[in-house]
C-alpha cells in the first residue's frame, strides 16, 4: 500500500529552519522541496536483478565511451541522461517479457521480474550510469604518466591505484550524510533536474504538478518536445553552422583594425567580453537548476576576473610577461622568451626528476594572466569555503554533530519521516571501509614504482577530509562544484619539488578522495528526495565504483596498444602541422593540461614556479581573500543588516574560471538564469514548477543523442562550406575569423 504521511510541518520545526544558518533563500527552498515526492509505497521493489542488468549495461557504455573521449583534443563527456532515459523503455520491456524466476545466491534471494519497472529501480539504474560517465580520475594520472614520462606501474598496481583512490572517500561521506544530506534546507540543485525527470516519466505525484483545475500540457510531452528541439537544434552550431557557437558583440560593434576591442571581445582568443554563445553543450542546465543568486554571484565573478582584471593585468604587463604568439585564453606555457615551453626537455628521463641547469635556461617560466586569476581563484575559493563554513555555519555544523546520535533530529520533515522508514547505513559500514581503502592507499603508495611515503598519503586524506565538508556546502546550497586540485598540488609541491610522479598521484588522491564524497552525497540526496532506501543507493554506489575502475582502465590500456596513439598525445605544436585532421583530433587537451600541472606544481614546484617568479603575489593574494571575504559579509550581515550579505557568497564570488572554454558562456548562462530562476520563478511559478526541471533535462538528453550522432555517423561526411562553416583556414581569414572561428579579427601574434 501507499504510505501517505498527513502529518504538517511542527511550528517548531519551522523556528530553527528560521534561526538556523544554513538557510540561505528559505522561498526558493520552499518551492524546490515541492519537486519531489512527498508518498511513498515502501513495498516497491528497488534493489532488483533488473538494477544490476541494465546498471552494468550502461555503467560499462557510458564508462568506456567517456574514457575513450579524454583522448580527443576536444573532449567531451556523453551525459549520464542517457542512461536514465534509455534504461527506462529496457525496464519497462523487461517487466513485460521476461520471465520470473526465483532463488537465492550466495544467500540472496533473486528474483528476475518483481513486477511493473518502478521508479526506485529507475534512480538506482541512473547511479550505475552516472558513475560510468564521470569515469575514473585516476585514469588521467596513470595515461600521462606513461605517455609523457614513460612510468607504467602494471596492471596489479594500476588498478589498486584506482580502486583505492576512488573509493576512499566513501568512508568520509559516511561522516557528513547527517548535517548535508538530511537537513531540508541542503537542497543540493544539481539533483533537481533528475528528481524532475523520474518524476516525469513514472507519473508520481508531487506538489509541482498538483491539479489546480487547468488543462497542462504533460510533463513527459514538454520534455519529449524539449528534447527533440534541442537535438535538432544542436546539429547546428556543432555541425552545420559551427559559427553559432561564439556571438562575440563587442568584435562586431568595434572597428575591424582596433585589435585591442577585437581580442577583449574574442571568445576564443581573448576574454569574451559581451559574448554569448548558441551551443547548449556549452553552457548545461545548470543556469536552469541554481538558484538566482548563486548565477548573480557567478557572473560577477566573470565580469571582474575574465572582464576587467585578466585584460588590465595583460595590456599592462603587471607580471613582466614576454610577448607571446598564443592569445590570452590559453593554457599553454611558455618561457622568458616567449617560446612554448616543453616540459619534458628540462625532466631526466631516468629519475623523471627536474633537471635544474636546464630549467634555468628557459627560466622564469610564464602564463597566461587568464590562467594566472584561475589560480587565484582556486585559492581565494577553497579558503573562502572553508571560512564561509566556519563564520557562517560552524554553530549549526556543531549542533548537528550533537543532534547526529537523536532520532527526532529532523522528525518534522516530511522526507525525512518516510526515508525513515528504511534501515540506514550503519555508520560502522562507513568506518570499517574508510579504514580498509585508507590502508589498502599506503600499500599503493608505497609498494609501487609511485614510491609515494606513507605520510604524504595520510596528509592527503587529512586534507581531503578538512576541505570536503565546506565544499559540500557550496554544492548543496548554491549547486556549484567546487575541486581539491589545486591546494593538494601546492602542498606536495612544497613539501617534495621536483617530484613530478609522487606530486601527480598525491592531487589524484586529494581530488578523488573528495570527489567521490560528494557524489556518494548527491547520490543519497537523490535517493533522499525519491525514497530510495539508504542501503541500496551505498551498495549501488560501491559496485558501479569498482565495475567502473576495470572498465575505464581496459579502456585506457586497449587504446594504448598503439604506440602511435602516445605519439599523438605528446606532440607538440610543430608537430601539429604534418599531422592529418585525425591524428591531431586525438591529441587529448585533457592529458595535456593534466601534464602541465604536473610540471608547474610537480616537476618546477610552487616555490621555483611562483614564490622565485612575480607570480608569488596570486598565492598569497588568494588565500588572503578568501580569508577576509567571508568574515566581511559576515560582519555586514551582523552590523548593517538585510538579506543580501547572505546571498554573496565568497566561494562563488571568487571561484576559479579557468582559460581553454568558450568565454561566451558567462553572459549566455546568466542570461538564462534570470530569464528562467528569476523572470519565471517569481512571475509564472506555476509554469516554473511544472516544467522548468524537466525542460532542462529535456535538452540536456537532446545534445547527448546528437553528440553521439555526430560523433559516430555525421562525422564521415564533411558539411559543405558556407558562410557559417569556413573549411579552412584560408576561407575563415577572407570573412576576418582567423583561425579561432569566432568572427572577431585576431592575429595570432602580439602586435
Amino acid at each position: 500500500m501507499t504510505e501517505k504521511i498527513e502529518k504538517p510541518v511542527k511550528e517548531a520545526g519551522d523556528l530553527e529552519k528560521q534561526e538556523s544558518s544554513f538557510v540561505v533563500d528559505a522561498e526558493f527552498e520552499k518551492i524546490v522541496s515541492g519537486l519531489a515526492p512527498t508518498t511513498d509505497d515502501v513495498s516497491t521493489p528497488s534493489l532488483t536483478f533488473r538494477v544490476f542488468v541494465l546498471g552494468f549495461i550502461f555503467c560499462f557504455a557510458l564508462g568506456a565511451i567517456n574514457t575513450l573521449f579524454m583522448f580527443r583534443a576536444n573532449p567531451y563527456s556523453v551525459s549520464s541522461y542517457v542512461a536514465t532515459l534509455l534504461s527506462y523503455p529496457l525496464g519497462v520491456l523487461m517487466a513485460k517479457t521476461l520471465p520470473r524466476f526465483q532463488f537465492n545466491f550466495l544467500g540472496i534471494p533473486i528474483d528476475t521480474n518483481p513486477g511493473p519497472f518502478s521508479v526506485k529501480e529507475h534512480v538506482l539504474i541512473g547511479i550505475f550510469g552516472s558513475t560510468g560517465a564521470s569515469g575514473i580520475y585516476g585514469v588521467d594520472n596513470l595515461a600521462v604518466q606513461e605517455i609523457f614520462y614513460d612510468l607504467d606501474i602494471g596492471h596489479f598496481w594500476g588498478i589498486l591505484f584506482l580502486l583505492t583512490s576512488s573509493t576512499l572517500g566513501f568512508g568520509i561521506s559516511g561522516i557528513c550524510r547527517r548535517f548535508l544530506v538530511r537537513p531540508k534546507h541542503m537542497i543540493w540543485p544539481t539533483v533537481l533536474p533528475s528528481v524532475a525527470l523520474y518524476t516525469t516519466l513514472h507519473h508520481v505525484d508531487t506538489a509541482a504538478v498538483k491539479d489546480d483545475g487547468k488543462k497542462h500540457m504533460s510533463q513527459l510531452k514538454v520534455f519529449g518536445i524539449g528534447a527533440l528541439a534541442m537535438g535538432i537544434w544542436h546539429l547546428f552550431p556543432n555541425y552545420i553552422a559551427p559559427m553559432l557557437q561564439y556571438l562575440p558583440l563587442l568584435c562586431w560593434f568595434s572597428p575591424k583594425d582596433n585589435l585591442v576591442l577585437q581580442r577583449l571581445g574574442s571568445p576564443q582568443w581573448g576574454n569574451g567580453i559581451l559574448s554569448l554563445t548558441l551551443d547548449w553543450s556549452a553552457v548545461g542546465s545548470g543556469p536552469m537548476s541554481i538558484p538566482f543568486w548563486a548565477a548573480a554571484n557567478q557572473i560577477i565573478n566573470a565580469v571582474l576576473f575574465v572582464w576587467i582584471i585578466a585584460p588590465i593585468s595583460h595590456y599592462q604587463n603587471w607580471f613582466n610577461q614576454p610577448k607571446s604568439s598564443d592569445g590570452t585564453n590559453t593554457t599553454r606555457l611558455f618561457d622568458k622568451n616567449g617560446v612554448p615551453f616543453a616540459g619534458n626537455s628540462v625532466v631526466d628521463k631516468v629519475t623523471k626528476d627536474l633537471i635544474v641547469s636546464k630549467f634555468e635556461e628557459r627560466a622564469p617560466i610564464h602564463f597566461t594572466t587568464q590562467f594566472c586569476f584561475a589560480y587565484f581563484g582556486h585559492f581565494a575559493s577553497l579558503v573562502a569555503a572553508v571560512t564561509h563554513a566556519v563564520v557562517w555555519y560552524g554553530s549549526d555544523i556543531a549542533n548537528r554533530f550533537k543532534k547526529s546520535m537523536s532520532d527526532d533530529a529532523d522528525a518534522d520533515d516530511i522526507h525525512c519521516q518516510l526515508i525513515d522508514k528504511y534501515p540506514e547505513v550503519p555508520d560502522n559500514w562507513y568506518y570499517v571501509f574508510f579504514a580498509f581503502t585508507a590502508i589498502l592507499s599506503i600499500l599503493v603508495g608505497q609498494l609501487s614504482a609511485i614510491n609515494m611515503p606513507w605520510w604524504s598519503m595520510l596528509l592527503v586524506i587529512v586534507i581531503s577530509f578538512t576541505g570536503t565538508i565546506p565544499i559540500a556546502i557550496v554544492l548543496a546550497t548554491a549547486g556549484v562544484a567546487l575541486y581539491m586540485n589545486v591546494v593538494s598540488q601546492f602542498i606536495i609541491g612544497l613539501l617534495m619539488p621536483g617530484k613530478p610522479i609522487i606530486m601527480m598521484a598525491f592531487k589524484c588522491f586529494g581530488v578523488t578522495v573528495s570527489m567521490q564524497c560528494l557524489t556518494l552525497l548527491t547520490d543519497l540526496k537523490l535517493g533522499h528526495y525519491m525514497k530510495i532506501p539508504p542501503r541500496h543507493i551505498f551498495i549501488s554506489q560501491i559496485v558501479a565504483q569498482v565495475l567502473s575502475v576495470f572498465i575505464c582502465y581496459a579502456t585506457m590500456r586497449i587504446w594504448l596498444l598503439d604506440p602511435k596513439h602516445s605519439v599523438w598525445v605528446r606532440a607538440t605544436a610543430a608537430e601539429k602541422k604534418t599531422m592529418t585532421a585525425v591524428e591531431k583530433s586525438w591529441t587529448s587537451y585533457t592529458f595535456n593540461v593534466y601534464y602541465s600541472a604536473s610540471l608547474i606544481w610537480g616537476a618546477i614546484g610552487p616555490k621555483r614556479f611562483f614564490f622565485d617568479s612575480q607570480y608569488g603575489s596570486i598565492i598569497i593574494g588568494g588565500a588572503i581573500a578568501g580569508l577576509i571575504l567571508p568574515i566581511l559579509l559576515k560582519m555586514c550581515h551582523k552590523f548593517i543588516g538585510g538579506g543580501i550579505w547572505q546571498l554573496m557568497h565568497p566561494a562563488l564570488l571568487l571561484s576559479p574560471a579557468s582559460p581553454g572554454a568558450n568565454n561566451g558562456i558567462w553572459l549566455t548562462s546568466f542570461l538564462l538564469s534570470t530569464f528562467t530562476q528569476f523572470y519565471m520563478y517569481r512571475w509564472h511559478q506555476g509554469t516554473w514548477k511544472r516544467y522548468n526541471y524537466v525542460l532542462a533535462t529535456g535538452f540536456d538528453i537532446g545534445v547527448a543523442i546528437t553528440t553521439l550522432l555526430i560523433t559516430f555517423v555525421f562525422s564521415n561526411w564533411e558539411f559543405p562550406s558556407h558562410f557559417f562553416n569556413h573549411g579552412s583556414d584560408s576561407e575563415s581569414t577572407a570573412h576576418g575569423t582567423g583561425p579561432y572561428y569566432d568572427w572577431c579579427y585576431v592575429e595570432e601574434a602580439e602586435a
